[in-house]
């Protein structure tokens, strides 16, 4: 009898471990103008308050109100006055919105309150990030959306952007550093409409690639994510990668059997099968030069891969999933 209690007692431990809720990211959202004298007297405060935080995320949002002569603004314009016009705050400087709740402009910024009610929050979601750089001029991101335990939530949104971690311009406020600057937004700005999985251990994958822009500085550039409640805008999970990681994972997430897939036959002509049990995943095929040519997400064991598009020559090809990555070389021979 013991032994049965035992039994059932590991079994429910497991279910729990299984199906337990993730800790929740908070996410702060900053609007903010390098015109606006009252945000350089303001700012300090806040970034002191921010900086005690543990791993608090944050994102520096640029509107043209009440200055459009902002540089940072003008840098990114429509995605800056877009973010701020989803929150209704346009029209001032400086806002905050923390986990996608509009903080009062009277509130004092610097007040470690103002986080108290975000802290040690658990989310049914997590969000892994993968950030490839290729050279100084492309970046591509995958964000994974993983369901974490059981849930009842609806219709969600999943906003995806860049941010530059530091920006150094004195502009006409005198401040002469600028923390995480917005630079563009991925997915739309409102985000992408989707539902988290009702299945616990499922996924979703969205992938993105884009040129880098020449007023950047590419190497501290980097990806962040916010899962938020269409109608509330309530955070459900943050996540971002350090811009210094060319090829970086975070969040949470349950390791299984090793990433796997074969390829045949290889060397090949028109079409390749690629068999893996290691679903969902995504397919991506380079040169050796890693310049991008080809993708697609695939949810079978067995996947025929149109190779039509390549000409004859040497690639790689990616498997990409929650739990890795794993390339293998591909030949494709002229069609006899």
């Amino acid at each position: 009898m013991k032994n049965i209690l035992f039994v059932l007692l590991i079994i429910l431990v497991s279910i729990t471990t299984l199906q337990a809720q993730v800790p929740k990211k908070i996410i702060v959202e900053h609007f903010t103008n390098t015109n606006c004298g009252i945000c350089a007297s303001r700012n300090p405060g806040f970034y002191v308050n921010l900086n005690n935080q543990t791993d608090a995320l944050h994102l520096a949002v640029h509107p043209s109100a009440p200055y459009p002569n902002c540089v940072l603004f003008q840098q990114n314009a429509s995605d800056n006055d877009a973010r701020t016009n989803y929150y209704s705050i346009y029209g001032s400087t400086p806002r905050i919105v923390v986990n996608g709740n509009v903080v009062s402009a009277s509130t004092n910024y610097g007040s470690p309150a103002i986080f108290t009610p975000y802290q040690s929050l658990t989310s049914p979601a997590s969000l892994r990030i993968e950030q490839e750089k290729f050279g100084t001029d492309s970046i591509r991101t995958t964000v994974i959306v993983k369901t974490e335990s059981s849930h009842s939530l609806g219709a969600l949104s999943l906003f995806i952007c860049l941010a530059e971690d530091t920006v150094y311009y004195t502009g006409g406020n005198g401040e002469p550093k600028h923390y995480d600057v917005f630079r563009k937004a991925l997915s739309p700005v409102s985000g992408i409409a989707m539902n988290l999985p009702a299945i616990v251990g499922d996924s979703l994958i969205y992938l993105f690639t884009t040129a880098s822009n020449p007023i950047w500085n590419f190497s501290r550039i980097y990806s962040m994510a916010i899962l938020q409640e269409s109608g509330t805008k309530n955070v459900i999970q943050a996540e971002a990668v350090p811009a210094s990681f060319n090829n970086v994972t975070t969040g949470i997430t349950t390791f299984k059997d090793p990433i796997s897939f074969q390829l045949y036959p290889n060397p090949t002509s028109e079409t390749i099968q690629l068999e893996s049990s290691s679903l969902p995943a995504v397919v991506s095929i380079f040169d050796l030069e890693g310049r991008f040519l080809q993708q697609e997400i695939i949810h079978q064991k067995n996947q025929t891969i149109n190779l039509s598009p390549l000409a004859p020559g040497i690639y790689m090809l990616k498997l990409q999933n929650e739990i890795g990555t794993l390339s293998k070389k591909l030949i494709k021979n002229s069609i006899p």
